[in-house]
Order: structure tokens, then C-alpha cells, then sequence
């Protein structure tokens, strides 16, 4: 099984000072899976924690995938004990550039108690770093998601509406 840690940390803007975004972190077995200018969606990853699926958990800042050469997302699925992701390695590369000859299909799974540990952590740190933030300046919370839009962000109770397949569909 493979470790998974996401934290949220709110950091000052270089240029704007007064100003501060939100960001989730998130290491497989101790390693970032993307650089430095891709972005995590706290939407799409609280979704993923409760129904398989395709979800674009990384994401350019404006919230859009493609931007960034990132064509496919995280494919998800849920078992009752693990939660499994296929995604591609690298997870973005120049849109305009070839995929490397050494790029290839990564696969992780993860303990489910921990995985939804981990993403209702960081979402709650997320929500209380937001509640603390009092400076005149903006704070940004995600690609297309407001303060307000993260605030209101919950996790999906378990075996609600959606049932998981382990291929990866969720069924209704």
C-alpha cells in the first residue's frame, strides 16, 4: 500500500504581500507528484473520496487542466478498504511539446480509512486557515472556487448515492 499526505498551507503572495492563497499539498510515499505550478482541487479531491471516477485533482491555477498539458485525470476507484489511482506520469507536460518517451501510467493504492482521514484533514485546516485570514487583502482558494465556495465544501458521507466499482465508474 502507498502513503498518502495532503495538508493545506496559506501562504503570502511574493509581489502582494497583503494578499494570500490556499493550498493543498499532497505526497505519495513522501514524493510531490507535480511541480510546482500545478495546483491541487480541493473539489475534485474531496470528490474522489466518494466516488470513482475521473477527477482532475491537479489543475493549472485558473482551473484549467489543459493549460498545463494535463489531458487526463486521476482515474479513482473505491474498493471497501483501499482507494486506487491511475493517473499519468508526467501528470503535465507543455501542450505543445511530445510526451517524453519515458512517460508512463503510475498506479497507487491507499489504505481508505487513511485516505479520507487525509482529505477531511486538510480540507478542515483549509476552512480554518480561511476563518483566520484578516488582512485587507484577497485571499484565493482554489481554481474557480471562492472563500466562500471552500467554506461550504463538505465530505460526502460514505455509501450515499453513489456506489463504487472498483473499474473505475460509479454507479446510480
Amino acid at each position: 500500500m502507498n502513503e498518502i499526505r495532503i495538508s493545506a498551507t496559506l501562504s503570502l503572495d511574493e509581489k502582494h504581500p497583503e494578499d494570500a492563497y490556499i493550498d493543498f499539498n499532497l505526497s505519495v510515499d513522501g514524493q510531490y507528484l507535480h511541480d510546482v505550478n500545478v495546483y491541487v482541487d480541493p473539489v475534485a479531491l474531496v470528490n474522489s473520496s466518494a466516488m470513482s471516477g475521473e477527477f482532475f485533482i491537479y489543475t493549472c491555477d485558473c482551473g484549467n487542466p489543459a493549460c498545463l498539458g494535463i489531458d487526463d485525470g486521476v482515474m479513482v476507484s473505491h474498493t471497501p478498504d483501499t482507494v486506487k489511482w491511475r493517473l499519468s506520469n508526467p501528470i503535465a507536460w507543455p501542450p505543445e511539446e511530445p510526451r517524453p518517451d519515458w512517460a508512463h501510467d503510475a498506479e497507487f493504492t491507499f489504505p481508505k480509512d487513511e485516505y479520507l482521514l487525509q482529505v477531511a484533514t486538510a480540507l478542515d485546516h483549509a476552512q480554518r486557515l480561511i476563518r483566520g485570514f484578516r488582512t485587507a487583502g484577497s485571499l484565493w482558494a482554489g481554481p474557480d472556487l471562492s472563500p466562500e465556495g471552500l467554506l461550504a465544501l463538505e465530505m460526502p458521507r460514505q455509501g450515499g448515492f453513489f456506489s463504487a466499482e472498483p473499474e473505475g465508474r460509479a454507479v446510480h
